[in-house]
C-alpha cells in the first residue's frame, strides 16, 4: 500500500499536513514524524491545524512550527493524518491541493483520499508511520522517535487500553532505543499541569454524576469556565478517561458545551461500542472504547438525548 503513497509524493514539491480538531498526542506526534520524513526528501512542508497544539504536547520538538493560520497558497498534496472524515478537520480542505493522502487508524474512516492508508487494527496513526519507517529502512532521529512514542502512548491511554498489545510494547521499546525518553514524556503529558489547568480539573471533578443505575458516569465542562479561570481548552484533555474508572460503570462521558452545542467524549470499558453510539450523531465516530460526537443543542437537551440513546444500548 505504500507504493501508492510513494507514487503520490514523487515529483511533488509542496505539501500541506493537517489533522483533526482538538489535537491529541497521536495527531501531534504523527504530524511531526510525517513532516520530518517529507522534509528529509527535500519537500516544502507546512503543517496547519484549526486548533493549536495543547500545552502538554508543546514540548515535542517540531510542534512549535505548527500553524493555526489557514494557508492561502495552493499545494501539490495534502496529507491528512489521524482523521476519519474531512468534516473532522474543521476547515475546507478540498481547494488546498488536487491530491490527498489519508493515513489513519479509525475504523469509520471514509477513505476520502486519492491514496488511503487505513489500518483500523493499529493502536495509533503513529504506529502506522512507525511501521512505514521500519519497512522502508528509514533511519529517523531521536525527536521523531519521541513524537511517535507520544502518539502511541496517548492513544493507548498510557498503555491502559485494550489496544496495548505485546507488539505495541515492543514498538515502544525500539522507540526508546532510538532516543525516546519514556519517563520524561510520561511526566510532561500526564504529570505536568499549569495552576489554572489543575484548578479547572478540580471544577470538572465536582460535576461528576452517575446515571442509569450507576452504569453511566458523566462529567461536565461549561466552556465559559475557561475564561473564568484563565485555563485552556486543552487543560481538560484526558478527563474523559476517568469517567469509566468507577466500579459498575460501563459508559463514561465528558461533555464540553456552550449555549448552542455540546461535545461528548465517550468512553467504554469494552462491553459497549461507543464508536457506534457516536455514529448515531452526524459527524460523530471513533473507536469501540473511545469516541466523540457533537450535538448542536444546548447542554440540557443534548444530555437528555444522549441518555436516551445510552438507555437503549444498556437495556
Amino acid at each position: 500500500m505504500w507504493n501508492d503513497f510513494h507514487e503520490l509524493i514523487s515529483n511533488k514539491k509542496r505539501f500541506l499536513i493537517s489533522s483533526h480538531l482538538s489535537l491529541d498526542g497521536d495527531s501531534v506526534g504523527s504530524q511531526i514524524a510525517m513532516r520530518w520524513y517529507l522534509e528529509s526528501l527535500g519537500k516544502e512542508v507546512v503543517v496547519y491545524n484549526c486548533d493549536s497544539v495543547p500545552r502538554k504536547f508543546a514540548f515535542l520538538s517540531g510542534a512549535e512550527s505548527f500553524s493555526t493560520q489557514i494557508p492561502e497558497d495552493r499545494f501539490d498534496v495534502v496529507v491528512v493524518l489521524d482523521c476519519s472524515n474531512l468534516h473532522r478537520l474543521g476547515w475546507e480542505v478540498a481547494t488546498a491541493a488536487p491530491l490527498m493522502a489519508n493515513i489513519d487508524h479509525h475504523r469509520d474512516n471514509t477513505c476520502f483520499g486519492s491514496v488511503n492508508i487505513v489500518d483500523n487494527h493499529a493502536a495509533a496513526t503513529g504506529e502506522i508511520i512507525y511501521r512505514f519507517f521500519t519497512e522502508e529502512g528509514i533511519n529517523y532521529p531521536p525527536f521523531v522517535a519521541e513524537a511517535l512514542y507520544a502518539a502511541i502512548l496517548t492513544d493507548t491511554g498510557g498503555f491502559r487500553f485494550s489496544n496495548t498489545s505485546s507488539t505495541i510494547l515492543k514498538i515502544c521499546s525500539e522507540l526508546a532505543d532510538r532516543g525516546a525518553d519514556c519517563s520524561a514524556i510520561y511526566e510532561r503529558i500526564y504529570a505536568s499541569h499549569s495552576p489554572e489547568g489543575l484548578l479547572l480539573q478540580s471544577r470538572i471533578w465536582a460535576t461528576l454524576r452517575y446515571h442509569l443505575g450507576g452504569k453511566v458516569c458523566s462529567m461536565e465542562l461549561p466552556l465559559s469556565l475557561l475564561d473564568e479561570l484563565g485555563a485552556r481548552y486543552s487543560d481538560s484533555e484526558g478527563m474523559a478517561d476517568f469517567t469509566i474508572t468507577a466500579e459498575g460503570v460501563e459508559v463514561g462521558m465528558m461533555i464540553k458545551y456552550n449555549d448552542t452545542e455540546s461535545h461528548f467524549s465517550l468512553r467504554s470499558k469494552g462491553t459497549i461500542d461507543v464508536g457506534r453510539i457516536a455514529q448515531k450523531i452526524p459527524g460523530g465516530g471513533g473507536h469501540f472504547s473511545a469516541a466523540g460526537c457533537t450535538i448542536e443543542q444546548p447542554f440540557d437537551r443534548a444530555f437528555s438525548y444522549m441518555l436516551e440513546i445510552l438507555a437503549g444500548e444498556l437495556g
